[in-house]
């Protein structure tokens, strides 16, 4: 691609001249050096999603590659973004060739579309109103890519926010994204002023949007935040890591798996008598409905123990002729809630699960074995209801069969999806289930608190990934979904990391990685709604309106200057 090197003056006049002397604005002179800053920006990034102690470089990082921007070039500033997009997640998530090379290339490829995309979209705005709107378009590009069935939450740039992230109690993670990249528009731009490259010029309306929007968002944040929040009560909660390598997981027989973690729990309960236990992900692996005598196991269990359990695991449903639905589930039964309305309005001549609504009917599942007596304690069930994309459903796969039957043959793709925001009824208070990826989607937190939980529990699985940087990286969701929703998050995970997160940004009972090991905590139990919760999305929402408004200006504002020339 052939450009134009010669740096324009940049004044009103500029704005006057051919496109081919104002077209590019980029500072440095070789398209080579371009593409190198660019990967080297994107290897950045990587590095540091991979280690986020070094947090404080976020603040920096991308202002190299906001000086690359040019105007009117279109396809450069694609090509540049996306070549930082593609190094960025290459290197960030190099963790998922452990499971598919091809997972990772289609992952890469697709994130770095969006930065390019940015890219492309930064470089419509005049020079002179840039720097005012890069922060917002950034919020925009990190809230759509997130979004949708393909939707990918992970290294949003507010993760990078360090001891800010109290803040997400009010800003949210885009609010935490919209400072930091501000910081890096600022930093841009001052480079360029200090080169002679760009003038200082103040720009009353973009001033507005730069300033305004996050100062008035600030000081509602703060004014919401409560840094020391008053529990309700305690739940004394128990983990148990049963620690099975995923190459063994699912060819170890069941009774070593129930064998393991009974006797972690056994031991836990012996000790401190935790008043709920959560086991992870499928931490049996077997299909619960074609084993009722299991289930007749555990209650009894859990009785001895004097204790709930949660505890993932697979389950199938059949009605009638309809094909079998296959759900990736958390099953909680309490043998002490023996009196609660659910238990009570449930014939003593049927024994059913007792299910959220799965888009048009409420699923159940026959098992005499279980409840043989009316006063049996019911059986509450989540369906892991966002699923991961090409892992366990495939996007239109009715259209891609082919991409399909390459799923399916890889033991994945046939999962069905439950209730958005269910979550269960205990006598502890409802709790808010997100098994795996659920917990890096802030949408599906919030609407379990507004369906009122008042502590929400991850169960995963991270042993996929091996001993790499994706159980930090997931934990990390965690950490921001406590923060954001004013709600402590128990995590139990297969391998690690297991603990509870707090809504003041700490860990606690953290369990050691791929060891064996079991702990109980008082978890704090929370009522109140945080200011995240009650608005949601809505700084991104505000984003998007205020990027278009700013566009509008800059655009009139623009075409009065070539007029009066």
């Amino acid at each position: 691609m052939r450009r134009n090197m010669e740096p324009p003056t940049l004044n009103t006049a500029t704005e006057r001249q051919s496109p081919s002397e104002s077209e590019t604005s980029g500072w440095l002179p070789r398209p080579g050096t371009e593409i190198l800053v660019a990967g080297s920006v994107g290897a950045g990034l990587g590095v540091l999603f991979l280690y986020p102690a070094f947090w404080m470089c976020g603040w920096v990082i991308l202002a190299p590659l906001f000086l690359l921007l040019r105007d009117r070039d279109a396809p450069g500033n694609f090509l540049i973004g996306w070549i930082a997009g593609l190094i960025w997640f290459g290197v960030s998530c190099h963790w998922l060739r452990h499971v598919t090379w091809v997972g990772l290339g289609s992952l890469a490829l697709a994130e770095a579309t969006w930065l390019g995309l940015w890219m492309m979209l930064a470089g419509l705005f005049s020079r002179r109103w840039r720097f005012y709107v890069l922060p917002m378009l950034w919020v925009c590009m990190e809230f759509l890519r997130s979004k949708g069935p393909l939707g990918f939450s992970w290294n949003l740039m507010g993760h990078l926010s360090g001891p800010l992230d109290f803040l997400a109690q009010g800003w949210g993670v885009y609010g935490l994204t919209f400072a930091l990249v501000a910081g890096n528009s600022l930093l841009a731009w001052l480079t360029l002023v200090l080169l002679r490259r760009a003038p200082l010029e103040f720009i009353p309306e973009g001033a507005g949007f730069f300033l305004t929007l996050p100062v008035i968002w600030l000081g509602v944040a703060l004014w919401e935040v409560s840094p020391n929040p008053v529990p309700e009560r305690h739940l004394l909660l128990g983990l148990v890591q049963g620690n099975f390598p995923q190459s063994l997981k699912w060819s170890v027989p069941i009774k070593e798996a129930v064998e393991r973690y009974s006797r972690l729990t056994g031991d836990l309960v012996q000790e401190k008598k935790p008043d709920l236990v959560v086991w992870p992900e499928v931490a049996l692996p077997t299909i619960l409905s074609g084993d009722p005598g299991l289930l007749e196991y555990l209650r009894g269990a859990a009785e001895d123990w004097n204790a709930a359990l949660l505890f993932g695991v697979l389950d199938e449903d059949q009605r009638g002729d309809q094909p079998h639905l296959l759900y990736n589930s958390a099953v909680f039964l309490d043998p002490l809630d023996q009196e609660s309305e659910v238990a009570a309005n449930t014939p003593a001549e049927a024994s059913y699960f007792l299910r959220g609504e799965c888009s048009t009917y409420t699923r159940s599942l026959l098992l005499p074995s279980v409840h043989a007596a009316p006063q049996s304690a019911p059986i509450r069930v989540y369906d892991k209801a966002r699923l991961l994309p090409f892992g366990e459903y495939v996007p239109l796969g009715n259209l891609f069969t082919f991409i399909q039957r390459f799923v399916e043959n890889r033991g994945g793709g046939a999962f069905s999806g439950g209730a958005l925001g269910r979550v269960l009824e205990t006598r502890f208070g409802e709790i808010g289930p997100l098994i795996c990826f659920e917990s890096t989607h802030p949408g599906l937190a919030r609407r379990a608190v507004l369906n009122g939980a008042h502590l929400l529990v991850n169960l995963t699985n991270d042993a996929w990934f091996l001993d790499t940087a994706a159980a930090p990286q997931h934990a990390l969701q965690c950490h921001f979904r406590a923060i954001e929703t004013g709600r402590a998050v128990a995590r139990a995970a297969n391998t690690g990391l297991s603990g509870v997160y707090l809504p003041d940004g700490n860990r606690i009972a953290a369990l050691p990685p791929w060891k064996e090991a079991a702990d109980a905590v008082e978890v704090p139990i929370y009522d109140h709604l945080t200011f995240q919760t009650r608005i949601g999305d809505a700084f991104a929402w505000l984003c998007l309106i205020c990027l278009g408004f700013s566009l509008y200006l800059a655009r009139r504002r623009t075409e009065g200057v070539e007029l009066r020339g």
